[in-house]
């Protein structure tokens, strides 16, 4: 039997019966959960002055989560980039984004964030956190939906998927120069995929 989640429905599969239920509110197993790395993108979008917007890539993404059930305090989300490893409008753009005057990835070389005190369900979740990037840290919210969620019951193998949206000032990072460049706010979307690790329920 297999128990999965997608866009808030919860389908239960058998190979007997297929069932579709729309609970009030459901919420992920028990567990530390691991980022899947070959399920993660991380983005970041911004207009630029008479330009094409900025679109900007990640490509060395970690992280892992922590749930308790009934104990949405003691939930925890971290999450780490590398700095440097990243993919924009052509090598000038990302010479820029990665230089001392953005990231500044090579004395700062992760940007990491990290939540606390949110709850895993099928409704929408804030992620409230503090968001780490050269050498400062500031807080900030992301709002998150779980796009899928899948239960193998012989195997006890949890997914989860989330797609999880925010918007920044970059000056709040000490980010200030080339404002014709790159817009003051910048747009961040993160798509990922989490795997329970087995035996921390």
């Amino acid at each position: 039997m297999r128990l999965w989640v997608l866009g808030g429905f919860l389908l239960i599969v058998s190979s007997a019966v297929a069932q579709d239920t729309t609970p009030p509110q459901w919420v992920a197993p028990d567990g530390t959960y691991r980022l899947n790395p070959d399920n993660v993108s991380v983005t970041l979008t911004a207009r630029r002055f008479l330009m094409s917007p900025l679109e900007a890539a990640f490509g060395t993404v970690e992280g892992n989560m922590v749930v308790i059930q009934g104990g949405a305090g003691a939930n925890q989300l971290e999450v780490v980039l590398a700095a440097a490893d990243l993919t924009a409008n052509g090598p000038i753009v990302e010479g820029l984004l990665a230089g001392e005057d953005f990231l500044n990835a090579e004395a700062h070389p992760q940007i990491t964030f990290r939540a606390e005190g949110f709850e895993v369900s099928n409704l929408p979740v804030n992620f409230a956190g503090n968001l780490t990037m050269a050498g400062v840290t500031h807080p900030i919210t992301l709002e998150s939906m779980l796009q899928g969620y899948e239960h193998d019951l012989p195997t006890d193998e949890v997914h989860l998927i989330f797609v999880v949206e925010g918007e920044l000032d970059r000056r709040d990072w000490g980010m200030v120069r080339y404002r014709r460049l790159v817009a003051n706010t910048v747009r961040i979307r993160i798509e990922a995929g989490f795997v329970r690790v087995l035996g921390t329920d």
